[in-house]
């Protein structure tokens, strides 16, 4: 059954675990992030990524600047609800809390979408890997075209340069299976990569989810460098915390290593 006070929290302050107030202060004055303002795309965060991977949000805002990008945040983002309610339905495999969770949090992307309209937008772009699933089952309710960082860089990264040696996750997206038929985009991602010069990749194929034990432990003997790269906030996520810090390793965003390709 969906947890009606989460749901609540997020009618009331556009997040499950508080209030709305702490999260922007986190975006928009210790980031700067620009909230509010016309523009033509809107970037979607997500609920809890300013707080769990400020680094990476930080170099994102970079990259949007760094490509004169023409972005805003929206002045209350909905919570799209995955972490609250429609993951642990998932788990559960309880049809019946899956397709109430997926309606409920279809009126929240719809929600943002209206936001988006109504700032003149022509774009949403997702930084969280997680609200994917959920947006892209309404994407045929709007004109808004719906994007993931790795398309908005895909887009405009014409070259730059890194003498460096990657692992490259792009995940697995297993529970995103239960939530949309649609297929996740890599491609993009693989081109971007491919557009940075210097840089070699050893490509991990996305068939382990390392919050499974076990697969973590195939996952960590596949690597072959010291830098792990995703494009899924989860897996960066968890594994900050699994690699980062053993043996020199690093964990980034794709968004942080095209940062440093660019600089």
């Amino acid at each position: 059954m969906v947890d009606q006070r989460l749901v609540d929290n997020i009618r009331a302050h556009g997040i499950y675990t508080d209030t709305f107030m702490e999260r922007r202060r986190l975006l928009e004055e210790d980031i700067g992030f620009r909230m509010g303002e016309r523009a033509e795309y809107v970037i979607i965060p997500g609920c809890l990524q300013p707080a769990a991977m400020p680094k990476a949000l930080r170099d994102f805002k970079e990259l949007l600047d760094y490509f004169k990008i023409d972005y805003t945040l929206l002045p209350r983002e909905y919570c799209c609800g995955w972490m609250p309610f429609v993951q642990p339905a998932v788990v559960s495999k309880n049809e019946a809390d899956i397709a109430e969770a997926k309606e409920i949090s279809r009126g929240f992307v719809l929600e943002n979408f209206r936001q988006a309209e109504a700032l003149g937008a022509r774009s949403v772009v997702l930084f969280c890997a997680a609200c994917e699933p959920n947006y892209t089952n309404c994407a045929r309710e709007t004109d808004l075209e719906l994007l993931s960082c790795s398309e908005l860089l895909d887009r405009f990264l014409d070259g730059a340069r890194l003498d460096m040696e990657i692992d490259y996750y792009p995940g697995c997206y297993r529970f995103r299976r239960r939530i949309t038929a649609e297929p996740v985009d890599l491609e993009p991602a693989l081109r971007v990569l491919g557009r940075i010069e210097g840089l070699r990749v050893n490509q991990i194929q996305g068939t382990q989810c390392c919050y499974i034990p076990p697969h973590l432990e195939q996952l960590a003997g596949s690597l072959t460098s010291s830098t792990f790269v995703t494009i899924c906030t989860g897996c960066y996520y968890n594994l900050k915390g699994k690699l980062q810090g053993k043996d020199s390793y690093e964990v980034k965003m794709l968004t942080e290593l095209v940062l440093e390709a660019v600089r």
